[in-house]
């Protein structure tokens, strides 16, 4: 292609930018909110969803003029039919308009914006509204558009054509500003060929890193463009090394499944299920191992014009620790809750830590045997203490448990509920019996001393909350009504009172003692000889016993889910010897590890998805008894996005895999085993399916970060360290991007390491001609700040600053040299990154040495330099001829 057809090229391309967001921006001015009388009621009940409908669409035409105004294209499409007439589209990001001038401008969301996904010369068949229509594409030019100076120009732009090649153009505008130089005389002329050769390179030209965030991709290519268009109900996880775009087809996929518009019929089915459609585009989550990674995601999703605000972008232990707090109950709160959590506490083994599955398998039977025991119990105590009137219920009860091995849960639920309400009915009759004689009993108590529930609740403020369990005695009471109200202290001496004596006589009739350090056995204690007499606790003991056996068949499916927790504190009780699983016992048996939190909430998860999936819950989730399921079931959602997954537990990601939607079970993760940078994190396939059976495995491995030669070493680094070398990723063919080889400085002092630094950074900045992003990389949080300072008072006389970007969320501005604790660093890209103290990481983290040099060096995508305070760690010895000690 000769410097004027490209000329052309800019020409028309500038030109229809121009056009495009004049358009856009006449639009927006002219546009009017469309009143809801267009609609034949205005009935607020029944018109209220298509009301807020229009609303949606309105803010979203609003939007993507916006977007057209600030960005008109991303691409230019020239597409041959079968005929061999030829077409150009220009693809926007978001959004289409028509143009005055006969140009087409479609968005890439839409059929004809997937062909630009394609390579040059391919042959695609596209649906269009009239019926399927095959494409050639011809040509290909991707755009980055700016509007500086009061003009359009596009920079970094990559041309190309199924004969010519591929082509880099830095900029439209300057190529046609070279067009109008006077070429009268043979200097003129010659300045300008220079300038246009300059500006038109053959191949990929690397694009210096000059701000930090992650890679913008408007175009994704043809193996990315096919996983981020997989059905809604479709569960993956993408694998692949730095820099290929995972985290971006991530969020491309979310952009695409949010707009209804890109749905197909059986998707807007599907999402439909998942509740009101006006509500789909706000229905999704992301989780993310770091803060400093949520920030880039969220701008990176802003670019998509995809609203992620913090409720939106999670990292995993405060999203946890929120709904196991507020929504589970499992950790203690003012008024709920059993459970402490100790993250820095380490109980389980190792080979636990390593892989928890075995682990959570034994917890899950533990949990299912232990109330199938509870049942069977009720069944016997039932029988035994039933009173006249209630001896036909509890056999019927007796008889039904005979057959409780054979059954599933679900069936045994479903069971109970043919003959609950004769079982709440013989409840109901021996509870107003009892009722009153504790009443009684309370009333002589009080008659005989006024004081007394004043004294009480003194003591009842003592009394430790690590109290012994009792565990028969959680069915001595109906379920507690959720009151907003605050009892006051006599009502809550009055109510323990009452609770301990139903306890007393129960373990009475049932000749057993109450734990010594329960709560029911302190006020005994204290009561000392003011409890009723042996007749009446007898009596009272009978009908408890009866009830207390009722109870465990009474809304028993809640127990499925509210009894986890409990469930656990039992398990890790009777396993607490058993070393493969513990190597030690909490200070309290209500303090939780991170890891056994994660395992309580996916129990928890997985079997109120169970129950929910049931028919005759489904039909009737409004009703107060499944309250506690319709709260969990507000958990899930449409979709569910996880980056950097294999830094996540096995546990971890079930649980994020049971948050999706019953209907969608939409799960899409993207990592690379080889940058697994946490001991806790998944380290294998198979892990994959345990989490779910469902998931695809996606592998993409083609590399837009780094340069050919830090490519090659990244490869060789991996091969050294023993890795996945399957997972290695290669460049693109028509890449100009050589780089340089790493440089490398030891048997280093902290002073003479900064010095070598500073002075590597200026050799970069002279050579790139701007200031790129450079980072660097240290072994510990507490090595951050010294090295920022110390590095800054370098950098002065050039007028630059190191920040320390401490804990990562310290961000630095503009051309900041930032200064990182290497675990925090996952899923970002700097021109150029200095990783200090390898030998004393590979020292400190033997186990995680190899992963965080991979995840260093691979952050960098042209200049990579290490420092070691003595030599090269002994395992690298082989790369010594890989490095130079600088890059003048």
């Amino acid at each position: 292609m000769n410097q004027s057809d490209f000329q052309s090229l800019a020409n028309e391309s500038l030109n229809t930018f121009a056009e495009i967001a004049s358009t856009a921006v006449n639009k927006l001015n002219s546009q009017s909110s469309v009143s809801p009388h267009i609609f034949a009621s205005g009935n607020t009940f029944t018109g209220g969803e298509a009301f807020g409908n229009l609303d949606d669409i309105q803010q979203k035409n609003r939007e993507s003029l916006i977007s057209l105004q600030h960005e008109p294209a991303i691409a230019r499409l020239v597409l041959e039919d079968e005929s061999g007439e030829q077409r150009v589209f220009y693809i926007a990001r978001k959004g289409s308009l028509i143009l005055a001038s006969g140009k087409q401008l479609a968005a890439y969301g839409s059929p004809i914006g997937r062909l630009a996904e394609a390579p040059v010369g391919e042959e695609r068949s596209v649906q269009l509204p009239k019926g399927k229509k095959s494409f050639t594409l011809i040509e290909k030019t991707n755009f980055d558009p700016r509007f500086l100076d009061n003009q359009w120009d596009s920079i970094r732009n990559q041309y190309r054509h199924m004969e010519l090649g591929v082509f880099s153009i830095e900029s439209l505008r300057a190529l046609l500003q070279a067009q109008d130089i006077d070429a009268s005389d043979e200097l003129d002329r010659m300045l300008e060929q220079a300038e246009t050769a300059s500006l038109v390179n053959q191949g990929i030209t690397h694009q210096i890193r000059i701000a930090m965030g992650l890679r913008d991709q408007p175009i994704l290519d043809q193996f990315q463009g096919d996983i981020f268009r997989l059905p809604l109900d479709s569960q993956l996880i993408i694998l692949g090394p730095p820099g290929t775009g995972k985290t971006t087809t991530l969020i491309k996929r979310l952009g695409q499944k949010i707009d209804l518009e890109n749905l197909e019929e059986d998707e807007s089915r599907i999402a439909s299920l998942s509740g009101q459609l006006g509500l789909h585009a706000s229905n999704w989550l992301m989780f993310t191992p770091s803060d400093l990674l949520k920030h880039y995601l969220k701008e990176a999703f802003n670019k998509e014009q995809v609203p992620a605000s913090d409720a939106r972008i999670k990292t995993w232990g405060a999203y946890r620790n929120d709904i196991a707090r507020n929504t589970m109950g499992i950790l203690r709160s003012a008024n709920t809750g059993r459970y402490t959590l100790k993250p820095d506490m380490e109980n389980l083994s190792a080979e636990i830590i390593t892989d928890p599955r075995k682990w959570f398998e034994l917890f899950s039977a533990f949990h299912d045997q232990r109330l199938r025991s509870q049942l069977l119990e009720g069944a016997e105590i039932a029988k035994d203490a039933a009173p006249v009137k209630g001896q036909a219920i509890a056999q019927q009860i007796l008889k039904f448990t005979e057959r409780l091995a054979g059954l599933s849960w679900m069936e045994i639920y479903r069971e109970l509920g043919l003959f609950e309400e004769k079982i709440k009915a013989a409840l109901e009759e021996s509870r107003t019996v009892t009722d009153d004689l504790l009443k009684k009993e309370r009333n002589r108590l009080y008659n005989a001393d006024k004081e007394i529930f004043l004294r009480m609740s003194k003591l009842l403020a003592e009394l430790k909350l690590e109290d012994e369990p009792d565990e028969e005695a959680e069915f001595d009471e109906d379920e507690p009504e959720i009151s907003t109200q605050t009892s006051s202290d006599i009502q809550k001496a009055v109510k323990a009172y009452v609770s301990a004596l139903r306890t007393l006589a129960r373990s009475r009739y049932r000749k057993r003692s109450m734990p010594k350090a329960s709560r029911a056995a302190r006020i005994v204690d204290w009561l000392e000889v003011n409890i009723p007499a042996e007749p009446v606790l007898l009596e009272i003991g009978q009908r408890i016993s009866f009830q207390n056996g009722l109870r465990r068949f009474v809304n028993a499916f809640r127990r499925y889910v509210a009894d986890v927790p409990a469930s656990y504190q039992a398990f890790r009780k009777q396993h607490a010897g058993n070393l493969n699983l513990y190597k030690e016992s909490p200070v309290s048996p209500l303090h939780l590890c991170s890891t056994e939190l994660d395992a309580i909430v996916l129990l928890i998860l997985r079997n109120a998805r169970e129950l929910l999936l049931q028919d005759y819950i489904a039909r009737d989730i409004t009703s107060v008894r499944f309250e506690s399921l319709r709260n969990l079931s507000t958990l899930f959602r449409t979709q569910i996005m996880v980056d950097e997954a294999t830094d996540f537990s096995v546990i971890q990601l079930a649980c994020m895999e049971a948050l999706t939607s019953l209907h969608t079970r939409s799960f899409f993760a993207c990592g690379d085993f080889n940058q697994r940078i946490t001991t806790t994190g998944i380290r294998s396939k198979d892990q994959l399916s345990w989490v779910s059976p469902r998931i695809v495995e996606k592998n993409i491995t083609l590399v837009y970060r780094q340069s050919r030669a830090l490519n090659m070493f990244s490869g060789q680094l991996l091969k050294l360290l023993n890795g996945d070398l399957s997972s290695h990723g290669e460049l693109p063919k028509e890449s100009t991007h050589e780089g340089v080889q790493p440089v490398l400085l030891e048997n280093a002092s902290v002073d003479s390491a900064v010095e070598w630094i500073a002075q590597r950074i200026k050799e970069v900045e002279s050579s790139v001609k701007l200031m790129p992003t450079i980072a660097v990389l240290m072994n510990a949080e507490e090595e951050v700040k010294p090295m920022a300072e110390k590095l800054s008072a370098h950098l002065e006389a050039i007028n630059l600053r190191a920040v320390a970007c401490e804990e990562g969320q310290i961000l630095g501005e503009g051309a900041d040299v930032r200064v990182f604790n290497v675990q925090h660093i996952k899923g970002l890209e700097f021109e150029a990154v200095f990783f200090v103290g390898v030998d004393r990481l590979a020292e400190y983290k033997p186990e995680l040495f190899d992963r965080y040099l991979y995840v260093g060096a691979t952050r960098a995508a042209t200049y990579l330099g290490l420092v070691c305070y003595q030599e090269l760690p002994s395992k690298m010895d082989e790369l010594r001829s890989e490095f130079v000690e600088e890059w003048v």
